[in-house]
């Protein structure tokens, strides 16, 4: 018995000592599966399958310029350019955390396997929903060109922009979806808190129409200066704003939390799975 406890336990340490990207590398033909299987029940039965990936963003770049570029007036010119630009790296998140909130009590079939590893269950769905989002950067592209958005070179600092979108995300799944297990009402909050997100974040506005009293509180939530740096590299053309430096720091010290709370609870989760 104590000889399994402790291949048991190096098996723990082993899982959760691992960072972001050493659990890429070092899980990769595991996590490549379980992303491709994701994708493929996602758009099973479907008529065009893949092809939401492309549609999903074109529809709601369509409802929102009709609402707030025409019934409201927002006065952002080119503004399904802009508005494109804020919406798909959001359908990343947004997909992420509404699906990965419950990874673990999804995955509970593997939980509790010393040879699985549970953290890949949290990566995969933001693994996945990246993949929706680097087949849509074609689409950016050429609404962009369409609307006569002109890039630069800064958009060659998007791979740094994307590293830090997915650390933050991951450190956030990390703690939801380890205590999603316990609490079960968090997957209903976390709903409700993601739509409060999407409407106080400058998507479907800029940051100068935010009365400037609120810009600093704004500024404040990690994720304003993350697509504020998209809005920047495929809307505007220029470098990220510098305040995307805070969002990295926030992201990564969210991701050690995360994976601190994640090691502590391990041990439970097949109690209450």
């Amino acid at each position: 018995m104590s000889i399994q406890n402790s291949q048991s336990s190096r098996t723990i340490l082993q899982v959760v000592s691992i960072g972001p990207v050493q659990n890429l590398l070092r899980y990769r033909w595991l996590i490549l599966e379980l992303v491709v299987r994701d994708l493929r029940l996602r758009y099973r039965g479907t008529y065009i399958g893949f092809l939401w990936t492309l549609l999903n963003p074109i529809i709601y770049m369509a409802i929102y310029t009709f609402v707030f570029g025409f019934m409201l007036h927002v006065g952002t010119q080119r503004y399904p350019a802009y508005l494109l630009s804020g919406i798909v790296p959001w359908t990343w998140f947004l997909g992420s955390v509404t699906q990965g909130v419950t990874a673990i009590q999804d995955g509970r079939m593997y939980v509790g396997k010393t040879v699985f590893p549970v953290a890949v269950l949290v990566v995969v769905p933001v693994l996945s929903n990246m993949v929706n989002f680097v087949f849509s950067i074609p689409l950016l592209l050429i609404v962009g060109a369409i609307f006569g958005v002109h890039l630069g070179w800064s958009l060659l600092l998007l791979p740094v922009v994307v590293a830090v979108q997915y650390v933050l995300t991951y450190g956030v799944l990390l703690l939801l979806a380890t205590y999603n297990v316990f609490f079960r009402d968090l997957q209903q909050l976390v709903g409700l808190f993601l739509t409060f997100i999407f409407f106080v974040n400058p998507i479907f506005y800029t940051l100068a129409q935010v009365p400037k009293a609120f810009q600093p509180y704004l500024l404040a939530d990690p994720i304003t200066p993350l697509f504020i740096a998209y809005q920047n590299i495929f809307f505007h053309g220029t470098l990220p704003h510098v305040s995307l430096a805070y969002t990295a720091i926030f992201g990564v010290g969210l991701y050690f939390l995360g994976k601190f709370v994640f090691s502590r609870h391990l041990d439970s989760f097949g109690e209450y799975l």
